[in-house]
Order: C-alpha cells, then structure tokens, then sequence
C-alpha cells in the first residue's frame, strides 16, 4: 500500500499490542524477535537506561501501516533489542513498506536533535524494507552507509530425511552417516524435545550447564543476566507454543542441547551447546542433525541457523544469507 496521508505516533507496547499481533500475522515473513512477547522481555531485562521508542505510522483511516520498534541510547537510534540477542530486525508492516511511510519515521526521527545517529542493524537481505529504508534516510540528507554485518546460513527443507541427506555434499553426506552409525552403536542414544513450560523450566539448568562447558566463549557469554533472560524469554514463548528445547543423550546421561523457536514453520535455532568429553562422538553437530529431521518429520519449511559461519552449519547443508547494517549520521 501507498501511504498518502500518514501520522506518525509514539506508543506504548500496551497501546499497540493489538495492531502488533495483527501485523506480524500478515507479514510475508515474521521472525521470532519481530513477537511482541519477546521484545517485551528483552526490554524488561535490558531496557533501563534506554528511551523506548515504538513508532506507528496510521493512515487516513487509522489503520496501522509501519510499526518500526526503537530504542534510544544516548544519540543513538536504534532497533529495539542489540545485536547480542537479536540476529534479525526489520520494519514490521503487513505488505511492501511504502517510501511516504519510511518517510514520515524518518521525519519523525529527524525532528528531534538529539538523535544524532540512526543505527539499523541485522536487516537480512531478504528484508522488503532494506532496500527503502537506505533510499529514503540518504534523501533526507543523513550521510548513509550501508554494510555486510554478518552472514545467517539457513536449510530449505525436503519432504523427508533421506531427502535430506542425498541432498548433501557427497563429503558431508558420508561424514553425517559415518558420525550416525558410530554414535548409534556406542550405547542407547535418545533425542528428546521439550515444549512445555514446566519441562523447559525444569531442564533449563542442563542446558546451561551444557552451553557454558562448550567454548571459553559460550562461558563468557552466557552472563548471570543473560541466563535469566533466556530462561523468561524461554518460558514465555513456550506458553505461545513457540520454544523447543532438546537434548541428546548418551546411555541416559544428556551430553547435548539446543535452544530453538518455531514460527510460522521455521526453525530458528538460537543457541546451544555440548558435553567437550563426548567430543569424539560429534555430539554437538549430531544434535542438531536430529533436530533437523524433527523439523523435517514436523513439516518445516526452514532450519534457520542463524548468525555466524560456523563449520557445522555448513556440513549441515546451510546456504548463506547475508545481514546488514545502515548507519545513518547528520
């Protein structure tokens, strides 16, 4: 839609809820950190210190257009969330975004003088309002850049698992099998996957225990306050039927896990980790791989692995998709 005659206000998350839920619905594709219930609880966690600034662009008729949720730091302007738990922002609107809707955020933006730098980060080049977004602030006399921030490797997924693996490099697909049979005669192996609160909120500590023992930088990551970020933002979207938790175990004991959320029939696997003594049994990358077929056997139609090039992901079957970012100054 063309945006004719638009108003540009400053709500709340309260104010918007609704208009938010009906957006998302509509949109061609919606993300996990696009939900109005995960960034309620990023912000709770990790907003002090910020403005929060969720800008809503109505037409004549009242009817939402543009929803672009923002935060401000100092002169900063940026996607509500950092880039250290969010892999993906976008402008959140239920079709095409139109240039006079980017325009009146940008407008909006630009009246007050304390915002002295517009910062879009992790917009994925599949992102309908990348593109606009760039092409409106630079004609609004912002000095522009725009960069490769990152690369978010993702899997189409076939109809079934021996799809799935022919489709593999004939290396990766000889290495997955080899790594599969050896894991599966070591003992009595077990995938599980967990979906309700309780059983997530219960098993949380495992996952943690895993993640941190994986990489010095898992540990250094996973922060007392990350933890319980994770752990809130874990239980609320498990109430949504979103958050999937799964563990590999090894003769009973669970020696690997992962962290995922599903919309609208994607995966989005958000972090993970492993036991480094079961190492030799390819624990971690065959974790995933029973996640994968999970998905496939749930009739996914993506396993997004998001942020990072890691090695895995690759053997895995993961195609690129580049991340970018606009930064945008007077």
């Amino acid at each position: 839609m063309t945006c004719c005659s638009v108003s540009v206000s400053e709500e709340t998350f309260d104010s918007v809820s609704q208009d938010w839920q009906s957006v998302v619905k509509q949109r061609a594709r919606t993300t996990v950190f696009d939900l109005l219930s995960w960034q309620q609880v990023w912000w709770r966690h990790f907003g002090e210190g910020k403005k929060k600034r969720l800008l809503a662009v109505r037409g004549d008729d009242g009817k939402l257009e543009m929803l672009v949720p923002l935060m401000q730091d100092g002169g900063t302007v940026s996607f509500l969330g950092g880039t250290d738990l969010v892999d993906y922002h976008d402008v959140l609107c239920p079709g095409d975004p139109s240039e006079s809707c980017m325009e009146a955020v940008v407008r909006e933006l630009a009246a007050d003088s304390s915002a002295e730098t517009l910062l879009f980060e992790s917009m994925p080049a599949d992102s309908r309002a990348l593109g606009c977004l760039k092409t409106v602030v630079t004609a609004a006399g912002w000095k522009v850049s725009v960069d490769k921030e990152d690369v978010a490797p993702f899997l189409e997924l076939p109809g079934d698992w021996e799809e799935y693996v022919a489709s593999l490099r004939k290396k990766d697909r000889h290495e997955l099998r080899r790594k599969l049979r050896r894991l599966e005669n070591s003992g009595d192996i077990r995938h599980v996957e967990l979906t309700a609160r309780e059983d997530i909120e219960t098993a949380a500590s495992d996952f943690f225990d895993l993640h941190r023992k994986s990489t010095p930088d898992k540990e250094e990551f996973m922060t007392p306050e990350r933890e319980q970020f994770f752990r809130d933002v874990s239980a609320s979207l498990a109430d949504e039927g979103i958050t999937r938790l799964a563990f590999l175990e090894v003769e009973g004991k669970r020696v690997a896990t992962s962290l995922s959320f599903v919309v609208d029939n994607v995966r989005y696997l958000y972090n993970s980790g492993y036991d480094p003594e079961y190492r030799q049994l390819a624990v971690g990358l065959l974790n995933h791989a029973y996640t994968i077929r999970k998905s496939i056997e749930q009739g996914h139609r993506i396993f997004d692995f998001m942020r990072g090039d890691e090695a895995y992901k690759y053997h895995l079957g993961g195609v690129d998709r580049d991340v970018y970012r606009i930064t945008a100054t007077r």
